[in-house]
């Protein structure tokens, strides 16, 4: 009786750690991921005061669509129309308070933008929204598919 005991702890105990390492495992994934997506919003905030296009298409996925904080609505059609005409010119963006998380093949970044653009007459506008962007991984890379953001007033 006591062997049959001593047996079923040791795979009860045998059991529980190669769970953990499982587990361990996962949060290791999931951490790569997170500082995958992390470079990739660094490389968008970069993109963005660059107004490059070539990175913004990588970055970008084709049907890529965005809810501006005015409630109008950009495809990556019209930004990269906005790009290449040099009306759309930011200065800097900061982001703080970012958050992601990953569900499998999708990850959702959510955060504060504080962001500096030249307007029409050459005045600088400040503006802060919160934001959430939707990435996506699409042909074995992480591309975002939405965004949106709302004003803080």
């Amino acid at each position: 009786m006591k062997r049959i005991i001593l047996v079923a702890m040791l795979i009860s105990v045998t059991l529980t750690f190669a769970s953990a390492q499982t587990e361990s495992k996962k949060t290791s994934d999931l951490s790569k991921i997170e500082q995958q997506i992390l470079q990739l919003e660094k490389e968008g905030r970069e993109a963005a005061v660059k107004n490059d296009v070539e990175a913004n298409n990588r970055l970008l996925a084709d049907n890529w669509m965005n809810t501006n904080a005015n409630g109008t609505v950009t495809t990556k059609a019209k930004l990269m129309e906005l790009i290449k005409s040099g009306l759309f010119k930011i200065s800097s963006i900061e982001d703080d308070d970012v958050m992601v998380r990953i569900y499998g093949d999708s990850a959702v970044v959510t955060g504060r933008a504080t962001s500096k653009r030249i307007g029409q007459d050459g005045a600088v506008v400040t503006g802060q929204v919160r934001f959430t962007r939707v990435y996506a991984k699409i042909d074995g890379r992480w591309q975002v598919i939405a965004a949106q953001s709302t004003p803080i007033k």
